[in-house]
């Protein structure tokens, strides 16, 4: 699927795309002459089938090789689901930096995808926040370093002039927590416990949406997100950070996958998803600078 057709098209600045182009030639440059020794998959409709862990067909876009050099023809990503919104910003803005490169990402969970790839998918490129599923595909699976992209680390949601600046405040105050069965929830109260704060929540909820309603409609003083869920909330609500959960936050890391055919295209896009373009569009979205 290509995420071109997912984004509303709007009117091009061409020296945005000029100036984009200029920092991922300079990038890919510097990858030095390794990253030019694949081949890459060329732009064709035809689609390969490979067989996941699971026992179903897994779809991929696929093509007979082009040159090595810059980069071309199909990339394909599996990405965290939560990713979604922040790489359909900045998946055209790495195909307009190059013309004919295709980025098709497929979303989903984690563990899925790691089953995916040990089953011989021809990913390019996996990109995921779960460490387990990345540990899985690092073994063995990766052409390189992993590369951490982004952090999404937990922090306190509290309402305009709430007299909680930080995490010794939460003591006896109302706090709003994810369940335990919820990465949200786990991470909330590895983060409590690395911050060595005793906290009894009033509230523990189903997800994030429903612990931030808690603090909106005043049956909470504070909750416990992660950034990303209340820049995505679009409320008034503010994010507190702490030193603890910001230690242990969650990290996307990208890697590029020794399945994959598009080897020139993977190395473009990892370098690209490190690039401060990248990272101020991760920014918006909540989440952390590498």
């Amino acid at each position: 699927m290509n995420l071109r057709s997912l984004s509303v098209v709007t009117g091009r600045r061409p020296t945005v795309v000029a100036a984009v182009a200029v920092a991922l030639a300079v990038a890919v440059a510097g990858l030095g002459p390794a990253a030019c020794s694949g081949t890459s998959p060329g732009p064709g409709p035809a689609t390969v089938a490979a067989q996941t862990s699971a026992g179903h067909d897994h779809q991929h876009p696929a093509g007979g090789p082009v040159g090595s050099g810059a980069p071309g023809g199909t990339i394909v990503v599996h990405a965290a689901d939560e990713l979604r919104a922040t790489l359909t910003q900045l998946v055209p803005k790495f195909e307009e930096a190059f013309p004919g490169v295709r980025v098709a990402v497929e979303y989903g969970g984690a563990a899925e995808h790691a089953g995916h790839i040990l089953a011989g998918a021809p990913v390019d490129v996996f990109v995921s926040a779960d460490a387990v599923a990345t540990g899985r595909v690092t073994a063995g699976h990766v052409r390189g370093a992993p590369a951490v992209v982004a952090r999404n680390p937990i922090v306190i949601a509290v309402p305009p002039g709430t007299g909680i600046a930080g995490v010794a405040d939460l003591p006896g105050t109302r706090v709003a927590l994810c369940a335990e069965t919820t990465p949200c929830g786990r991470m909330s109260r590895t983060a409590l416990t690395a911050a060595a704060v005793d906290v009894r929540p009033v509230s523990v909820e189903p997800d994030p949406a429903t612990t931030l309603a808690r603090v909106r409609t005043g049956a909470a003083d504070a909750a416990l997100v992660y950034r990303t869920d209340v820049v995505a909330s679009g409320t008034d609500l503010r994010a507190l950070d702490f030193s603890q959960a910001l230690l242990i936050a969650d990290q996307y890391t990208a890697l590029k996958v020794s399945t994959g055919r598009n080897t020139v295209g993977a190395d473009a896009l990892v370098a690209f998803l490190g690039s401060a373009l990248a990272r101020h569009i991760f920014a918006d979205a909540g989440l952390s600078p590498t």
